[in-house]
C-alpha cells in the first residue's frame, strides 16, 4: 500500500517540492504575526473531541489525528509557538452521545483555553455547557442550533465553524442551480437526503425553512419534506427514498452526509436505473477523497464510479490544486509520513490549517497578554491565557490558516466562515492530463484487494465568495 499511495502522489499531483527553509523559521508563504514573547519550554495541546472510531465518521475523522500529528511535528521543528512545543490529546466518542459529556468533563480537567468538536450533535449538546465554563470551541462543522443557540439568533455562543454553515452551502448550491438552467432545467427541483437518527443533527442541518425559502425565491424548487436515513443503510433501502423524490419531481437529489452517505445514495439512484437522469449533489464532506475510496467498486456502464460528476462545496484549499504552495507543503509532508490513500482526505488538510491556526491565535493572544499583564516569563503568559482571552482574538482576529480558507468572524457577529465554492467531483485519466470520460481511459491503481483506486479530481465551477446567510433573520436583509 505504502508503494502504491506514493507512486499516486508522484504520478497524479507531480508537485515541485516547497522552498526548503532553515529549522527554526516558517517559509515565506506561511505569514504569522511576529513573536513579541519567548514561549521556550512551554506545551500548548490541541484538545479534541468527537467520534473517530464509527463506520459513519472514522472514514473523515480519523486523517484529522495524522494531519494534526504530522503538522504540529513540521511547526516544533520551525520554532512551535513562539518556541512552545505543540502536541495534541484527543478523545473519541464513537459515536455514542452519552461519551460526548464524559469527554468534555475529562479534558475540562486540563483548563483547556480552546477545544476542537467534530461534529454538530456534539456541539448542540456542549453549547449550554461551553457558554457556562467560558471555552471557545473551533469545529469543522456548525447547524445553526449549536452555533446560534435554538432560536438561532444567539450570539452569545462560544463556538466557531471554520465551514460556513450547511444550510449555507446549500443555499449557495442552489444559486448555482438557478444560474445553470442549461445543466439543471428551467425547472429544477430539489430532493433533500439527510442522514437522521441520532446523526440528523448534521444530516437535516441544511433542511431549514430559510434555505427552502432562499431557494424557491430564486427559482429553484424544494421537495417539502426531507429523506432521512442511516449510515448503515444499503442502496436497496435508499432506493424507496430515492423513489419517493422522484415521484414529487425531483431532478436533483442533493444529500447531506459523508462518507458512505453518498456512495449508497448514488447507488440507490443506479438500482432503480435514473443514474441518466438525476443530478446528485452533496455537502463539502461529500467530496473527500473517503467517499471516492468507498466508491471504487460502485461502477457504472461507463465504468467510473457512480459518484463521478456529483457536485458539491469545497470551502477551502484540496489536494489537487497543486499550484499552491501550502499543498505542495502538506503533500510532501504526507509523503515524508509515508500516509496512505485513506488518510489523504480533507481532515488530514483541516489537520494542517487547524495547527497553523493555533500557531496564529496564541501568538496573538500571548503577545497581548503579555503588553497587558507586564508578564515577560513563558509560562506565566500562558497560565494568563484562558477561554475569555482566546475568544477576543478569534472574534477579532481575521487570518487565513496556510492561506487555504478565510478565517473571520466578523467581531462575533458571525460564528462560521462565509467563504464557499461550487465544484464537481470527476476523476483522472490515466495519462495523467485531464478527465477520465470512461473507465478504460481512467486512472486505475491496484489496491491487491481485488478493486481499483480511482483517483479523483476537483473541478472548481465558481471562484470563493461568500455564501447566501441563512441565520433566522438573515433572509430580511436581501
Amino acid at each position: 500500500m505504502r508503494k502504491i499511495t506514493l507512486l499516486l502522489i508522484v504520478l497524479l499531483l507531480a508537485l515541485p517540492v516547497a522552498a526548503q527553509d532553515d529549522e527554526m523559521g516558517l517559509p515565506d508563504f506561511l505569514p504569522h504575526t511576529e513573536c513579541e514573547v519567548d514561549l521556550s519550554g512551554q506545551t500548548i495541546t490541541i484538545y479534541h473531541l468527537g467520534d473517530v472510531s464509527s463506520p459513519g465518521y472514522s472514514p473523515i475523522t480519523l486523517p484529522l489525528l495524522a494531519g494534526i500529528a504530522d503538522a504540529a511535528a513540521y511547526y516544533n521543528a520551525h520554532g512551535g509557538v513562539c518556541g512552545a512545543e505543540i502536541t495534541q490529546v484527543n478523545f473519541d466518542t464513537g459515536g455514542d452521545p452519552a461519551q460526548t459529556s464524559v469527554g468534555y468533563e475529562q479534558l475540562k480537567e486540563n483548563d483547556p483555553d480552546l477545544l476542537v468538536l467534530y461534529s454538530s450533535q456534539d456541539s448542540e449538546l456542549l453549547r449550554p455547557t461551553l457558554i457556562e465554563d467560558q471555552i471557545p470551541v473551533i469545529i469543522s462543522a456548525g447547524s445553526i442550533p449549536g452555533l446560534y443557540g435554538e432560536s438561532g439568533m444567539e450570539l452569545d455562543g462560544w463556538i466557531y465553524a471554520t465551514n460556513p454553515l450547511y444550510a449555507d452551502q446549500f443555499a449557495d448550491f442552489c444559486d448555482f442551480v438557478a444560474d445553470n438552467p442549461d445543466t439543471f432545467g428551467e425547472e429544477p427541483v430539489i430532493g433533500y437526503m439527510g442522514w437522521g437518527g441520532p446523526f440528523a443533527a448534521f444530516g437535516l442541518a441544511a433542511f431549514t425553512d430559510e434555505t427552502i425559502a432562499h431557494c424557491e425565491m430564486n427559482g429553484v424548487d424544494i421537495i417539502d419534506e426531507a429523506q432521512t436515513f442511516l449510515p448503515t443503510a444499503t442502496a436497496e433501502e435508499l432506493a424507496t427514498l430515492v423513489e419517493n423524490l422522484v415521484l414529487e419531481d425531483a431532478t436533483i437529489i442533493y444529500v447531506n452526509a459523508l462518507a458512505t452517505g453518498p456512495v449508497r445514495v448514488a447507488e440507490a439512484i443506479e438500482f432503480i436505473g435514473l443514474s441518466d437522469e438525476l443530478e446528485l449533489a452533496t455537502v463539502n464532506w461529500g467530496m473527500d477523497s473517503s467517499v471516492a475510496l468507498l466508491s471504487r467498486a460502485s461502477l457504472g456502464e461507463d465504468g467510473l464510479p457512480l459518484v463521478n460528476g456529483m457536485y458539491g462545496s469545497m470551502p477551502f484549499g484540496w489536494w489537487t490544486e497543486t499550484d499552491d504552495p501550502a499543498i505542495q507543503l502538506i503533500t510532501a509532508e504526507a509523503d515524508a509520513n509515508e500516509r496512505d490513500l485513506t488518510v489523504r482526505g480533507i481532515s488530514y488538510i483541516l489537520g494542517w490549517t487547524l495547527v497553523d491556526s493555533y500557531v496564529e491565535l496564541y501568538t496573538v493572544t500571548a503577545n497581548r497578554i503579555a503588553e497587558e499583564q507586564g508578564l515577560t516569563d513563558g509560562g506565566e503568559i500562558l497560565e494568563a491565557i484562558d477561554g475569555v482571552a482566546m475568544r477576543e482574538t478569534i472574534e477579532n482576529h481575521a487570518f487565513e490558516p496556510m492561506g487555504l480558507f478565510l478565517q473571520d468572524f466578523e467581531g462575533g457577529t458571525r460564528r462560521s466562515v462565509a467563504n464557499n465554492r461550487i465544484v464537481q467531483l470527476r476523476f483522472a485519466n490515466a495519462t495523467m492530463d485531464g478527465i477520465a470520460t470512461s473507465g478504460d481511459d481512467a486512472l486505475k491503481i491496484d489496491l491487491g484487494d481485488g478493486t481499483n483506486y480511482y483517483p479523483p479530481v476537483i473541478i472548481q465551477l465558481t471562484e470563493f465568495g461568500p455564501a447566501p446567510d441563512m441565520r433566522p433573520g438573515m433572509m430580511d436583509e436581501e
